[in-house]
């Protein structure tokens, strides 16, 4: 069907759904429902009307080399997708971002030794084995992450991911520390030199952030 705009309330009884359907198949998957008591259930990015976001982003090593190329501390695991810097038009124009929570779940274990960390840059396209461009660490042991009890920073060492962790294990970091809202490409990083495959590694990053 053709766009329709209508131009008073839309109104359903019974819910609503936005779906996308496949073009070869015709099947068709719900993106969006919402039911008659305003249940929502979405597989896109949610984003507040505020400036509060929660993003999830899909990780896999499955494109990496390092069987027959090191990876060296720094270097690219895999670019993991792009956080949303829009934000109400009634706020200053954002330029920065506040990380507020990342939780990374492990899914697969790497099948090596295999410790990294998340970065932000402003370079999109970085390709695995090759140095983060200009990187911000928001995940691991080079962040000093800020207490917000004593709103000073921490006065203790955070640690690296361990990608190679049991399926099921996850870390969990509440840095408290800001990024600028062009380093808006978020990466997985390695942080220890690893010439081994490491193809198996899955995992999950839940990021909890703000622009501002």
């Amino acid at each position: 069907m053709a766009n329709t705009t209508f131009k008073g309330t839309v109104r359903s009884e019974g819910g609503l759904k936005i779906i996308s359907t496949d073009g070869t198949s015709g099947a068709e998957t719900e993106n969006l429902a919402i039911d008659s008591s305003s249940n929502i259930q979405s597989k896109g990015t949610l984003i507040s009307a505020g400036t509060r976001k929660i993003q999830t982003f899909v990780g896999t090593l499955a494109g990496t080399d390092a069987a027959s190329t090191a990876y060296a501390d720094g270097d690219v695991l895999v670019e993991l997708g792009t956080l949303d810097t829009t934000a109400p038009a009634s706020i200053v124009t954002a330029s920065k971002f506040f990380i507020h929570r990342a939780l990374v779940g492990i899914t697969t274990a790497a099948g090596e030794t295999l410790a990294g960390n998340l970065q932000l840059s402003a370079t999109s396209g970085t390709a695995t084995n090759s140095a983060v461009s200009s990187g911000t660490e928001i995940v691991g042991a080079g962040v000093t992450s800020f207490n917000e009890q004593l709103s000073a920073t921490q006065s203790i060492t955070e640690i690296d991911i361990n990608f190679n962790d049991t399926a099921g294990n996850y870390h969990i970091f509440v840095p408290n520390i800001t990024a600028a809202i062009a380093s808006k490409n978020l990466y997985a990083a390695a942080t220890t030199t690893v010439n081994a495959d490491i193809t198996a590694g899955r995992f999950t990053v839940e990021l909890e952030y703000s622009v501002f």
